[in-house]
């Protein structure tokens, strides 16, 4: 239950940043007023769930492994955001990303 918790919790937090950058996109445009506001709000509904199953994981899960598993999580859905929807990854950002993967390998081996 607590590893499928913060899965959903990573994912949810991965899906406010890509509401919050939908929203800043397009805040120019004035034909649609309400879509930024809705985009934000959604956000604002997708950080309050994972928040709350990334806490109900915490009753369980050890931090030292939820935290890093969470944020992983989260770090995926944005990449694949940004590689789908906005540009291709430039190699520093997949560097980056591999470097954020091994750096949780490392902390939660030993968990």
């Amino acid at each position: 239950m607590s590893l499928i918790a913060l899965i959903a919790s990573g994912m949810l937090s991965g899906l406010a940043s890509v509401l919050l950058r939908l929203a800043a996109l397009r805040a120019t445009a004035p034909s649609a007023e309400w879509v930024p506001l809705l985009l934000r709000a959604a956000a604002m509904g997708s950080y309050s769930i994972g928040f709350v199953l990334y806490a109900l994981a915490l009753r369980k899960a050890n931090l030292g492994l939820a935290y890093p598993l969470m944020v992983a999580v989260s770090v995926l859905v944005v990449l694949a955001f940004t590689a789908l929807h906005e540009q291709m990854l430039k190699p520093t950002q997949i560097v980056g990303a591999a470097v954020i993967f091994v750096g949780v390998w490392l902390v939660t081996r030993q968990v």
